[in-house]
């Protein structure tokens, strides 16, 4: 992808610290899942003869099947008609009666075999008609499982992984422990990119000689932003720390700079004897303040100073400052005192330009979009004391309202200590200044930074473990339910009965009625009819009997199937962010600690400018 894809898609109008990732909702299972249709195989029916218990065949069943379906009863019938009868009449007549006998055995025996094969027909039928009812819902139960499956990982594969982190609290500074070189440049990439766009000036003090800013002063080119860069000390041609200043603010601010290199040992006495050696010193110069210049008043001072052709010092300041001696007297103190600013000046005297007043014509603190200082060089004691004097002179400028930035970035001040820090801290925070403190290590005193007011704090990797276990301890410690158990259990039954059943019942019943007729008929005697009663009746009797035989086969299946599982959490206090998890950091991926609209926020993020291209890279961050 083309670079300026990538710096269009750093540049963003809302302050972005880096990225988190937030893995998105895993598929879920639709609610039909595993409750398809099941098919049960039907058992086939018993369809074999039963004899009733404790029945038998009837005699005339039991003497028609054995004459009917023997040659013997043929034999039997036919001699014994002929030895009683003689007659061909008779064997017509067994004949016929064997016929009978052997078409009612054939029925007998054909009839239930047909009624069988007919009804294993009707249950195939009905069994086929079941499955196949049952295949058109499973099929259709699969159709809507693999809808829903398809939309759920079409759903998880769209949704965002990355989303852009920013401060809840947009507080007014952060403070960053930890990382290396590269995590820093990641971070002021971000970091810087989002703000340069929201239209911020920036200015960046870089003190770690890696070129932490070097990324973000190319973002910045391209984009068309403003950049400088100034490198101390070859730039002091351009910009000296002395310049700008009258004769109490250059005391002040070289008396701080000593200071902060003994602060173990340093006192306040100590302190304000450097001030008033170096007020002497420097009140008595014409206004050239340089370092060589001021160290050899200084050796003026300890009347060690050589006044000759390459004499920095011309006769009317040598004059003025050799009148001052006898008033700090030759105490073991004052003389101490002497040759330690004198040593320590002198490291910065070294091949140092001679600098006029027109160098505090270009001020860092006066530029637009982005300025970068860089302090760099091989004798660490003169590195170290440059930071002091250009770090204390950007305080003087905070004080002085003099900033015309709205951020500010100190990369690499853990070596400066937390008394100059705490100043910083205080001056950029009464003037208005977004800042950016950078340390590498969290030793000493500097743990006293972590969560102070108006900040959020980032932690990136903390490899000692003694600073890991200091900021897991800021970081804090939580309840949190953890997962100590999995139970499952699984269970199936299948039950499978057979009942057969018989009932038989018989009933006779008799019934006798009659009646009476009472009738009188006249029998005719001369012209006389003499009545005569006569009586008629009827008598009917009648008997029923009844024989009722039931025969019962009963199939049945059950299957059941149980699934049980089980889950126990466990209530436990411990590091919300473990000290082994700080110490193994990737180099851009750091810990957000800060107090939310929510309460406390700890985010874990990742500053890597190279996630904004990848998918699936939410283009606004989440809320609150």
């Amino acid at each position: 992808m083309p670079k300026s894809d990538l710096a269009d898609r750093l540049f963003v109008p809302w302050e972005r610290l880096g990225w988190e990732y937030v893995p998105p909702a895993p598929p879920v299972r639709g609610r039909e899942a595993g409750r398809g249709p099941v098919w049960i195989e039907p058992p086939v029916p018993e369809l074999r003869p039963r004899k009733a218990p404790g029945t038998g065949r009837s005699p005339a069943v039991a003497i028609a099947t054995v004459l009917g379906c023997s040659p013997f009863g043929i034999a039997a019938l036919t001699i014994g008609g002929v030895m009683t009868y003689g007659d061909a009449a008779v064997i017509r007549v067994a004949v016929t009666i064997f016929v009978v006998l052997v078409a009612l055995g054939v029925l007998r025996v054909a009839v239930p075999a047909m009624r069988r094969r007919a009804a294993l027909a009707q249950f195939r039928r009905d069994r086929d008609a079941a499955h196949a009812e049952y295949l058109a819902e499973f099929e259709s139960w699969r159709k809507r499982v693999a809808r829903h499956d398809m939309a759920e990982r079409a759903r998880y594969e769209a949704a965002s992984r990355w989303f852009p982190l920013t401060s809840w609290s947009q507080p007014g500074r952060i403070d960053v422990f930890g990382g290396t070189g590269d995590g820093w440049a990641s971070l002021l990439v971000t970091l810087g990119c989002s703000r340069l766009c929201r239209g911020a000036d920036i200015l960046l003090l870089d003190l770690t000689e890696q070129q932490v800013g070097g990324a973000l002063a190319e973002f910045a080119v391209h984009r068309g932003h403003p950049v400088r860069g100034l490198e101390l000390p070859t730039g002091l041609s351009r910009w000296h720390p002395l310049a700008g200043l009258d004769a109490e603010q250059l005391s002040e601010l070289l008396a701080d700079s000593v200071h902060s290199t003994r602060q173990s040992a340093g006192t306040a006495d100590g302190r304000a004897l450097d001030a008033d050696l170096l007020t002497a010193v420097v009140s008595r110069l014409d206004g050239r303040w340089t370092f060589r210049r001021i160290a050899a008043g200084l050796r003026v001072l300890r009347r060690t100073y050589e006044h000759g052709v390459n004499g920095v010092l011309d006769s009317a300041e040598v004059e003025g400052l050799t009148g001052v001696i006898d008033a700090f007297g030759q105490s073991e103190p004052v003389r101490q005192e002497l040759r330690f600013l004198t040593g320590v000046l002198d490291l910065l005297a070294v091949d140092e330009p001679d600098v006029g007043e027109g160098a505090a014509d270009e001020e860092p603190w006066h530029a637009s979009g982005l300025t970068v200082v860089r302090t760099a060089s091989t004798h660490r004691r003169r590195k170290d004391f440059l930071d002091r004097v250009v770090f204390h002179r950007l305080i003087h400028a905070l004080r002085d309202g003099r900033i015309h930035q709205d951020s500010m970035v100190v990369a690499g001040a853990d070596h400066l200590g937390r008394e100059s820090l705490e100043e910083l801290v205080r001056e950029a925070e009464r003037a208005g200044v977004r800042l950016v403190l950078m340390v590498e290590r969290l030793r000493g005193d500097l743990h006293d930074l972590l969560g102070g007011r108006d900040s959020a704090t980032v932690l990136m990797r903390l490899g000692n473990a003694r600073e890991a276990a200091t900021a897991a301890e800021f970081v804090g410690r939580g309840h949190r339910f953890v997962l100590s158990q999995l139970t499952e259990q699984v269970g199936a039954t299948f039950t499978e009965g057979f009942s057969a059943g018989y009932s038989l019942s018989e009933g006779t019943s008799e019934s006798e009625s009659r009646s009476l007729s009472p009738s009188t008929s006249g029998i005719p005697v001369g012209k006389v009819s003499i009545p005569i009663p006569t009586v008629s009746g009827s008598r009917s009797d009648s008997m029923t009997r009844s024989r009722t035989e039931t025969w019962q086969d009963t199939v049945n299946q059950s299957l059941a199937e149980s699934l049980t599982e089980g889950r126990t959490v466990s209530r436990v206090y411990e590091f919300t962010v473990e000290p082994t998890t700080l110490q193994s950091l990737p180099a851009t991926a750091f810990v957000l600690a800060e107090a939310g609209p929510r309460g406390r926020r700890v985010v874990l993020g990742d500053c890597n400018p190279g996630i904004v291209l990848l998918d699936r890279v939410a283009p606004s961050p989440r809320k609150p």
